[in-house]
């Protein structure tokens, strides 16, 4: 096998990886175009604002209640 014959073979093997790479990043951008439209809302952080949120809410009117 020739030297040229071997750097064809070494470019396709390497067209073949770069199409296997494409393949996965147009599923990656699918799933992310997927969960680009949903709320965040399940951080515990953002949960315990939440929450506190409701629980002072629900003292003051508590107190202005009586």
């Amino acid at each position: 096998m020739s030297d040229q014959e071997r750097q064809i073979q070494a470019l396709h093997s390497q067209i073949e990886d770069l199409k296997e790479e494409m393949y996965q990043m147009k599923l990656d951008i699918s799933t992310l175009e997927k969960e680009k439209g949903k709320p965040v809302l399940t951080t515990p952080a953002l949960v315990g604002q939440i929450g506190g949120f409701v629980l002072g809410g629900l003292a003051i009117i508590g107190i202005f209640w009586m």
